[in-house]
């Protein structure tokens, strides 16, 4: 992220926009980074550890998720020589880098393919010059993996994106192209539906997202940040709203800016 966006994006543990008044905090009890835990739900990473140690520490965790998927994994060459049933050797992921790789995620694709390529698995990337033969691949629900981005609403209902019934060709709203499938889900869904608490509401969010980081059908990598201009020469400064917000911009009091 920092290669791409400098200081104009930051990481972010969880599929949902961190300026959310739903999104997990740092301080809040059970967060978690991101896939740091190993099959045994022993952490990955320790805190003295360098960039290169979560790299192998990371790469020997995939191999205890892959040994606990049913993949044959040969001792003598440290790589896996056979898929489970259901499974396979080789995946695509789908990037529209316009063929060049330039899209934030690429880089990490990269590492990912290099990584994986050492214990036997392929990853393919598939460097899209046409963004639309992603959207027509997931709309066929043909799609393995990809990369894309997204908005989000001052509201994070979750319901059109990750409720079983919007599963692509269920008759619903074909939004969930992660064909996430979970009654549990669903019933966290509807329920932060209907409550107007918002405490509430958060708590049952964070189960939800907890439920969907387990399913692995979304990896959260990077949020970009609002960047807003003003010029100091031009624009009584004083006059700005304080309370700019990914959700409240300047312009929403707009009628108490005054000019220089």
């Amino acid at each position: 992220m920092d290669s791409y966006y400098a200081d104009a994006a930051t990481v972010i543990n969880y599929p949902i926009s961190s300026t959310s008044w739903a999104a997990p905090q740092k301080t809040d009890e059970g967060y978690e980074v991101a896939y740091s835990k190993d099959v045994n739900g022993n952490p990955i990473y320790t805190a003295d550890m360098v960039a290169e140690d979560k790299y192998e520490a990371a790469l020997q965790a995939a191999i205890g998720y892959f040994k606990a998927a049913g993949y044959t994994f040969d001792e003598s060459t440290g790589k896996f020589v056979a898929a489970p049933e259901g499974a396979k050797m080789k995946y695509e992921v789908m990037i529209p880098a316009d063929g060049v790789g330039d899209h934030p995620a690429f880089s990490i694709l990269k590492d990912t393919q290099a990584a994986l390529e050492k214990i036997g698995i392929t990853l393919e990337i598939n460097d899209l010059t046409d963004a639309n033969e992603l959207w027509d691949s997931i709309n066929a629900n043909t799609h393995e993996m990809w990369a894309a981005a997204w908005g989000a609403t001052i509201d994070p209902d979750m319901y059109q994106v990750y409720h079983s019934s919007n599963r692509i060709g269920r008759g619903g709203t074909d939004s969930n192209s992660y064909n996430i499938n979970d009654p549990e889900l669903d019933q966290i869904i509807m329920e932060a539906r209907r409550s107007p608490d918002q405490a509430y509401r958060k708590a049952l969010y964070k189960r939800a997202l907890d439920i969907i980081l387990d399913w692995g059908v979304v990896i959260p990598t990077y949020q970009r940040q609002n960047l807003v201009i003003f010029s100091t020469q031009r624009i009584n400064t004083d006059t700005i709203t304080p309370d700019i917000s990914t959700y409240y911009e300047c312009f929403r009091e707009i009628e108490k800016m005054e000019m220089r």
